[in-house]
C-alpha cells in the first residue's frame, strides 16, 4: 500500500469542488485548480515523498504529445507570440498526476458525480437563458455554447453510469431530460454525435436492450423538435461541395468545409507547425473569397489543428496517443474486475470527445482541463489492486 499523502483529505475536497464547477467557467477552473496543484506539491515536499509520475506507455505518451505543443512554437512563425499561450499546456501536466492519486473507487465516483450536478446546475442558468432570455444557443457561465455542450455530452455518459449502477434513483432519472435538453439547445452537432457513439459503445457493454431503447429515443426526438433544429439535425448528413474551374471551392453545405480546406493549405505551406496561438494572424492570409469567415481563433478539427499547430511530429504524436490509450484501457478491461464499469464510461468520454473533436478544437483551455483530470483519474484505475 502507498504512502498516505499528508493533506490527501483537503486536496480530495478541493478537487471535488474543482468537479462541481469545472462547467460553469475557466474563472473558477483557475481559482481551484492553482491551489489545489500548490498544496499538492506543498504536500509532497513536506513529507519528502517523491511525485509518482503514472507508470505505463499512455502517461508518457502524454507527457510526448503535450510537448510537441512547445516544439510546434519554437519553429513556428512567430515563438514570441507562441508563449503567451503555450505555456497552458503545462498545466496539463500538473492536472493528470493529481487526477491519478491513489483515491479509490467511491471518492472517482463522488468526483464523477458532482461533475454531474455541477453539469445540472448550469443547464438550469443555460436553459432559462433560452425561454427568459430568447437565447437561441444557450451556453453556460463560461459563454462558450460549443465547450458547453461537449461538457454536456460527458455528463449524460457519466450519467447513465450511474443509471446503470443504480437504476432505482429517481434524482438521476430527474437529470436525464435536463441535461439532454440543455445538450440539444446548445445546438453542437459534434457533441450530439459524439454523444450518440459513446453512448452506443457504453449501451453496447453494459445492456444492449438499453442500446435498442436509446437509438430509439434519438430517432424519435427530432420529430418533436421546433423547425429550426429539425433542420440542424437533418444538417448533420447533408454535406456537399461545389469546385469552380480553378480548383477552388466556391460553395459548400458548412462553412468548415472552407476552414478545413484553408488549413490544409496552410499545412502545406508549413510541415513543421506554425506554433501555438498564430492561427488568427495566418488564416487571413489563406482566406477562400468564396467562404464568409476570415478570422477564426482555430480550424475546428482536432487532427487538422495539431498538425497545423505542432507540425507532422505534433499528429503523429497525437495518434500515438489516442492509441496508446485504447491499449491501456482495453487491457484493464481484460485483466480486472473492481472499477471495470467506471473504466468503461471515461474510455466512452474519450471515444465521444474523440468523435466531437472532428468538427471542433476540443483543445481548450476550459475543456482540457476537466479532459486531462478525467485521464489521470482512470490512470488512478490502473494502478495495482493495492493502491485502490
Amino acid at each position: 500500500m502507498e504512502q498516505q499523502l499528508p493533506l490527501s483529505r483537503t486536496l480530495f475536497w478541493l478537487l471535488l469542488a474543482f468537479a462541481a464547477t469545472a462547467v460553469a467557467s475557466i474563472a473558477l477552473q483557475n481559482i481551484l485548480i492553482w491551489p489545489t496543484v500548490l498544496l499538492f506539491l506543498g504536500a509532497h515536499f513536506k513529507s519528502r515523498l517523491k511525485i509518482q509520475w503514472p507508470t505505463g506507455i499512455f502517461p508518457w505518451a502524454t507527457v510526448l504529445f503535450v510537448l510537441t505543443f512547445f516544439l510546434g512554437a519554437v519553429v513556428g512563425i512567430n515563438p514570441a507570440n507562441s508563449y503567451h499561450t503555450v505555456h497552458k499546456y503545462l498545466t496539463f501536466l500538473l492536472i493528470f498526476p493529481l487526477g491519478a492519486m491513489a483515491l479509490n473507487l467511491q471518492e472517482n465516483r463522488k468526483l464523477l458525480l458532482a461533475f454531474v450536478y455541477g453539469a445540472a446546475f448550469c443547464a438550469i442558468y443555460g436553459i432559462s437563458k433560452h425561454f427568459f432570455l430568447h437565447e437561441d444557443r444557450i451556453d453556460s457561465f463560461s459563454g462558450d455554447k460549443m465547450v458547453f455542450g461537449g461538457m454536456l455530452m460527458v455528463a449524460l455518459l457519466f450519467l447513465a453510469f450511474f443509471l446503470a449502477e443504480n437504476p432505482r434513483d429517481w434524482r438521476h432519472w430527474l437529470l436525464l431530460p435536463l441535461l439532454g435538453v440543455a445538450l440539444v439547445l446548445t445546438e453542437t452537432r459534434g457533441a450530439w454525435m459524439g454523444l450518440v457513439v459513446g453512448f452506443v459503445i457504453w449501451a453496447w457493454r453494459v445492456n444492449k436492450k438499453w442500446l435498442l431503447a436509446g437509438l430509439l429515443v434519438v430517432a424519435v426526438i427530432p420529430f418533436f423538435l421546433p423547425a429550426s433544429l429539425q433542420q440542424r439535425v437533418t444538417s448533420i448528413g447533408h454535406i456537399w461541395v461545389h469546385y469552380g474551374p480553378d480548383g477552388q471551392i466556391q460553395s459548400a453545405s458548412n462553412e468548415r468545409i472552407f476552414i478545413w480546406d484553408s488549413g490544409w493549405r496552410i499545412i502545406k505551406d508549413h510541415p513543421w507547425g506554425i506554433g501555438q496561438g498564430n492561427m488568427g494572424d495566418i488564416f487571413p492570409k489563406y482566406y477562400n473569397p468564396h467562404a464568409t469567415e476570415w478570422i477564426i481563433p482555430h480550424l475546428h478539427n482536432n487532427f487538422l489543428q495539431i498538425l497545423a499547430q505542432n507540425g507532422w511530429i505534433g499528429l503523429a504524436a497525437y495518434l500515438f496517443w489516442i492509441g496508446a490509450y485504447f491499449v491501456a484501457a482495453l487491457r484493464f478491461h481484460r485483466d480486472r474486475v473492481d472499477g471495470r464499469d467506471l473504466n468503461w464510461v471515461l474510455l466512452c468520454a474519450f471515444s465521444a470527445v474523440l468523435v466531437w473533436g472532428l468538427t471542433e478544437y476540443t483543445f481548450s483551455h476550459q475543456f482540457m482541463n476537466v479532459q486531462f483530470f478525467l485521464l489521470g483519474l482512470q490512470v488512478g484505475l490502473w494502478r495495482p489492486r493495492s493502491v485502490l
